[in-house]
Parts: C-alpha cells; structure tokens; sequence
C-alpha cells in the first residue's frame, strides 16, 4: 500500500525445479485441471506420478488446507468436506492428505509449524544418533571438534527451513529440549549430574563455545527478512512479506502468524520494528547487525564435574 493505494497480486503456482505446487480453491477446480495438467506435462515428455493400484508411494498429492475451526459449524470433519482420493481418468488416484513436504519443508492442513518441527527434530535425532558413538559421546574428541560437527551436521538439519516458522512458546519448548539433550551428551553428562552439581546450561554451553538455539533460529529468520526485504517490489516473496488478506477476519485470536514472529526476532537482535526494512536495504549493515546479536551477559562458573567429563 502506497499513498493511500492497494496493489493487489494474486498467487496461483510455486515452482522450483522439478518440484511445483499448484493452488486450487476447492475440489471440483482439482478434479477438473488434474487430468489437464497430466495431459500438458505428458505433451513435454514430462510425467506426473500418479498413484496406480497397488502402489505404496506417490509423489504427487493433494493437501487440504483447512479454514479456522471457527468458520465451521462441525469442524472436526469441516463441514463434511469430500477428503476422499481424487478419481483420474486413467484408473489412477491423487491421495488427499492432512501433510505433505514440499522443498524440504512439511506443510500441515491448520497452517502451522508443530508437524514441521517435529520433523526436523526426528532427522536431527538420527544424524546425531549416527554419530554419537564415534564423535559426540567420545572422551576422545575434543568439545571444538564435536561443536563444529554438531553445527555442520546435525543444527544444521534441526533449523532446515526456520526462516519461515512461526515458533509459539511449546514448539519453542520442543527445541530447547532436543537442543539441551545434545549439548549435555556432548559434555558427557545426565540429567543427575546436572541436579547433583547444579550445572546452568549456560554452563554446558560455553564449555562447548555454542550460542542459544534461539539465536542461531533468530539469525536465520532475520538473514531471510532482509534478504526478501531487498527484493523488487514486483518479486512476489517481497509482495507477500508486507501484504495481506482482503478476507473478514474470523472469530477467535488468530494462530500466531509470520509477522508477530518476525517482531520477535527484531526484539531478540534489538533492532527497531519501525525503520527495520530500511536498515536492511545495506546488506553489509544488516549482516553485521544479525551476527552481533548477543548472549545474556553475566560471568558463568563452569563446575569441575562438567569441565573433566567434557574433557576441557
């Protein structure tokens, strides 16, 4: 919105690589572009994966994105929405489903970030799993090497795709927690330890030289801000970032959106919510503003038992 005009865009297809997604308002439009979209991609020696009988998995599907439960009158099936598969001409089925992942990422039916999250935590468990043994609970490796194999590999995987997460405070919860079991296996430590000799896990953290995870969550979303801040206001991630929805808003607080999580990473870093895009414009500025954010200040004993058991 600009001197008092709208600019109004619409979005209809996302498209990288070979992977596309494509956007329907309800599912006769499905039903009916489905097959015509086979046909087209057919005309280009293209195939769509179709789900045949007796097949266990398929590319492509269709993901139900439901209204807020308030716009229902029975919202646990949504007002008796068809969720059955979609029928093509050749015999073969579109499934629908409640999730699905799209570029790395799983997107849910309600729109939020709980299954995301839970899914990069499972994919971290197991990459920090595989290596346990060998580096992360070794006495043979020192806490620099196992810091900077957990950042390479398995932080690296966790915080797939946190640019875009709208974190409450129990998806924020469900972090910290898989992040402190990490950093405690790496110092070789227990739960009991920490109890026993009243171990902060500040503590835990320098020893391994690691910031919060909300910082390394805080520095990737606030790198993506101003990146797409940047852009052309014709690039679509640039109209999206300050647009919004023509729609009457529904009943009931609205789920925690991009832009209340965006204000909190800009309070995190200390960076004014007001004057913030401007700021971004100096890629150099901006960059040093996001890598400067700072840990809590304050000296941090590091105990005995945790410095032998960690090998420092």
């Amino acid at each position: 919105m600009c001197g008092g005009e709208a600019l109004e865009f619409e979005m209809s297809d996302s498209e990288y690589a070979d992977d596309t997604g494509l956007l329907f308002c309800d599912r006769r439009a499905v039903e009916t572009m489905a097959p015509k979209l086979n046909a087209h991609f057919a005309r280009w020696g293209m195939q769509v994966h179709e789900k045949a009988p007796g097949d266990k998995k398929v590319k492509t599907l269709v993901l139900f994105c439901a209204a807020p439960p308030a716009s229902y009158t029975g919202p646990s099936t949504y007002d008796n929405t068809n969720l059955s598969d979609i029928a093509l001409p050749s015999g073969s089925v579109v499934p629908v489903v409640d999730r699905a992942k799209y570029l790395g990422s799983m997107i849910s039916r309600d729109g939020t970030g709980g299954v995301d999250v839970d899914a990069r935590i499972t994919a971290a468990t197991k990459a920090f799993g595989s290596l346990s043994k060998l580096v992360f609970r070794s006495d043979g490796v020192s806490p620099a090497a196992k810091r900077e194999a957990y950042v390479a590999v398995v932080l690296a995987i966790l915080i797939y795709g946190s640019e875009s997460w709208c974190l409450t405070a129990e998806l924020w919860g469900r972090l910290r927690r898989f992040y402190r079991q990490c950093a405690r296996a790496m110092c070789r430590i227990s739960m009991w330890h920490v109890q026993e000799h009243r171990i902060s896990m500040r503590a835990v953290l320098k020893v391994l030289k690691l910031r919060s995870i909300e910082t390394y969550v805080r520095r990737r979303q606030l790198q993506w801000a101003g990146h797409v801040a940047r852009m052309p206001l014709a690039r679509l991630p640039r109209m999206v970032l300050t647009g919004w929805c023509g729609h009457p808003r529904p009943q009931r607080r609205p789920d925690f959106t991009y832009g209340e999580s965006l204000a909190a990473a800009l309070e995190y870093a200390g960076i004014d919510q007001e004057g913030w895009m401007e700021v971004a414009q100096d890629r150099a500025q901006w960059k040093q503003l996001v890598n400067g954010i700072r840990e809590p200040e304050g000296e941090v004993e590091v105990h005995a038992v945790l410095a032998r058991r960690a090998g420092v």
